[in-house]
């Protein structure tokens, strides 16, 4: 029951604020409110794509009978970075910051959400890079595509309690 309660700790207004703030701090602070940091976050996955589309479809010809494979690929690519992001983000954000933890007091789980939901943000961004890559290559939209929401949201719980078991 004390457990339940701990859980139930972090959703009260003044952590939800903590949230918020320790979110949009550690995202300005991951680009230090360069124009080029928001560029990097994008074209480091689109750098990979082109390389692995290089070797796998042009040498190795790996992935020509599959379609949309460089759409695939790539959203491939985008959904491994947000799992590596968020639970190295957290295996490292209790570490990160100790100090604030010591003069503080405050729930442990907050910092390790937040670190996640800043790997979330990044995500959301790589996968609007997705979408416009998808739509030039000629994959066609339909009701089907939706059915990342869910993939996207079991893969965050995943990586969320793999970082809260790292951390």
């Amino acid at each position: 029951r004390e457990r339940l309660l701990k859980i139930l700790e972090i959703f009260t207004k003044k952590n939800r604020i903590l949230l918020k703030a320790m979110v949009g701090t550690d995202f300005k602070l991951r680009y230090q409110q360069s124009f080029l940091g928001y560029i990097w976050s994008v074209l480091k996955p689109l750098l990979l794509f082109a390389i692995m589309y290089l070797v796998f479809v042009r040498f190795l010809r790996f992935g020509a009978d599959v379609p949309n494979f460089p759409a695939a690929l790539l959203l491939g690519i985008i959904l491994w970075n947000f799992f590596n992001e968020t639970t190295t983000g957290g295996m490292m954000s209790i570490v990160g910051h100790g100090d604030l933890l010591r003069k503080i007091h405050f729930s442990k789980y907050i910092i390790v959400i937040s670190s996640s939901m800043s790997a979330l943000i990044n995500f959301g961004i790589n996968f609007v890079v997705v979408i416009i890559f998808s739509l030039i290559n000629g994959v066609k939209p339909g009701w089907s595509n939706f059915l990342i929401f869910p993939i996207v949201l079991e893969l965050y719980i995943l990586s969320l309690g793999i970082a809260f078991f790292l951390s």
